[in-house]
């Protein structure tokens, strides 16, 4: 299949394009800075200059095209501008999808979402509202299927979300593990899903897709274990959450990232549980254990000389 993969240099759309090229799929990605992209792409890869942001750009990448995955994406919970999450996040699926209705029919566009569900922060409204873009171009003809990960952890290029849980920890920079919990998924299992619902999955049919369920103090205990490095006390609700609250005005004004951000915080006190039967029986999606994804995520990071030196597990 000819393939074009946006957000090929961040977490899940690199290790799709990596995928595919060694599935034997021609890969073309959609990169706003080529030579900085390079790097970061197999070989085999083709770089199509463009932004998701910019319509004009993507009708040329679009051009005998068979699938487009669609990952392109502001994944982070905090930015100083909130506006750029509806500008990427939504505008950016609305001109991709457009782009891909205008194109000759035929290919299939999966795209992670979330629920419709309304939500608090500015980066999960801007998803809702991306979801509401796709299927309106859907009921236009275009082949949608969408896949909707738990958080997504693993080796990549970009290190934000749930990797920067892993590299707070490691380089003893969490003074207190947040509360709640969320859904978790390792990289590999996202990819193959991905790949799973361009190949079989039915237009309009929705996956949700995680490894398992795990509290943030559980996940922060495994790491610390498996890393051998301290593990930070569990922080009260009401201590984290003052401090995501006075942490965020601050961080626009002197322009620094807060420790904890409040969409952070909203998002792990959501403590969402995935059911991910039906991606298990229709694609085939095989869970990835959590102390082995983790030990994978560790190795990929110190490797990288991100997160220190290697530690003696302790028992």
């Amino acid at each position: 299949m000819r393939v074009l993969v946006t957000g090929a240099t961040g977490l899940i759309g690199n290790a799709i394009a990596v995928e595919l090229v060694e599935r034997g799929h021609q890969v073309r990605a959609l990169v706003r800075d080529p030579e900085r992209a390079r790097p970061l792409l197999p070989g085999r890869v083709a770089l199509h200059p463009g932004d998701v942001t910019r319509p004009d750009t993507l009708p040329a990448a679009m051009r005998e095209i068979d699938w487009v995955f669609h990952a392109a994406g502001m994944p982070e919970q905090w930015q100083r501008d909130e506006k750029v999450f509806d500008q990427v996040n939504r505008q950016g699926t609305a001109h991709v999808l457009d782009a891909a209705l205008a194109a000759p029919r035929g290919g299939t566009l999966v795209e992670s979402n979330i629920d419709l569900e309304p939500k608090q922060t500015a980066y999960e409204r801007s998803k809702q509202a991306a979801e509401l873009e796709a299927e309106e171009r859907r009921a236009r003809g275009l082949d949608l299927v969408y896949v909707n990960p738990g958080a997504v952890y693993g080796p990549s290029p970009v290190h934000i979300g749930l990797n920067s849980f892993f590299l707070q920890l490691l380089g003893g920079k969490m003074p207190l593990v947040p509360p709640g919990g969320m859904s978790v998924l390792y990289v590999a299992g996202c990819t193959a899903a991905h790949l799973a619902a361009a190949e079989r999955g039915t237009s309009g049919e929705r996956y949700l897709v995680a490894d398992q369920h795990v509290s943030c103090a559980a996940l922060a205990a495994e790491i610390t274990r498996q890393a051998g490095v301290k593990l930070p006390r569990n922080g009260p609700v009401w201590l984290v959450r003052s401090l995501a609250g006075v942490s965020a005005p601050l961080a626009r004004v002197f322009r620094f990232r807060p420790l904890v951000a409040p969409g952070q915080l909203t998002f792990v006190l959501w403590d969402a549980h995935v059911n991910a039967d039906k991606a298990r029986s229709q694609l085939g999606f095989e869970p990835t254990p959590l102390a082995l994804g983790v030990e994978k995520t560790i190795g990929f990071l110190r490797a990288k000389g991100l997160a220190g030196a290697a530690a003696t597990v302790r028992a």
